[in-house]
């Protein structure tokens, strides 16, 4: 498995991804750091500060600096950022990592486009057989998108995060290339069209 160089754009209905602009910058200093979307990333709220520019660029220079990683763009906006990561060639697999950082933009499907555009980019592209992650179990909005795009609940990692003093419960979930062209392929699966843009 090789990745491109550059790593090429992905659209969909309503989202470009993309590699980071000048302008992200500013984009993710005025997202702030919402607790309720940082809560559902696991991290102990009580102890957020606000987000400083510097740490906004450290931000794009992060997923600029991945060979994976794009800049979700919605609206002519950057809004979050997505990425495989924990590539293992042997076995044809990776983790994916999503993260709308948007509270206006919660909820509307936006990130299940974003991480079918991704899993087709993998499978079809990069040749991969299986996509996982782990998402905190009480995050049931994320585990909703991962099952839209046909992820698979494989198991329970019980207590491994310790958030603001309280253990909470890792869902793993997978997808498998077989199981993500059978739902491409079916009626209901019309949502998980993507086109490439170079």
């Amino acid at each position: 498995m090789i990745l491109p160089s550059p790593l090429p754009a992905l659209g969909t209905e309503r989202l470009a991804l993309r590699r980071p602009i000048a302008t992200d910058i500013a984009d993710r200093f005025s997202l702030g750091r919402d607790s309720g979307i940082y809560r559902m990333l696991g991290a102990d709220t009580a102890r957020l500060t606000p987000l400083t520019e510097e740490q906004a660029s450290a931000w794009v220079e992060n997923i600029a600096s991945h060979p994976a990683a794009w800049v979700i763009e919605h609206k002519a906006r950057a809004i979050g950022e997505i990425l495989l990561d924990n590539f293992v060639v042997a076995d044809q697999r990776a983790d994916v990592i999503i993260g709308i950082l948007d509270p206006d933009s919660i909820g509307k499907g936006l990130g299940t486009e974003a991480l079918a555009a991704v899993a087709a980019f993998a499978f079809d592209q990069l040749g991969l057989h299986k996509l996982s992650t782990r998402v905190l179990a009480f995050n049931t909005r994320a585990l909703r998108a991962y099952e839209r795009v046909g992820f698979i609940r494989e198991g329970l990692e019980r207590e491994s995060a310790l958030i603001g003093g309280v253990w909470h419960d890792d869902v793993i979930v997978g997808l498998l290339k077989r199981d993500f062209d059978a739902r491409r392929q079916s009626p209901s699966g019309e949502q998980l069209e993507l086109r490439y843009r170079s």
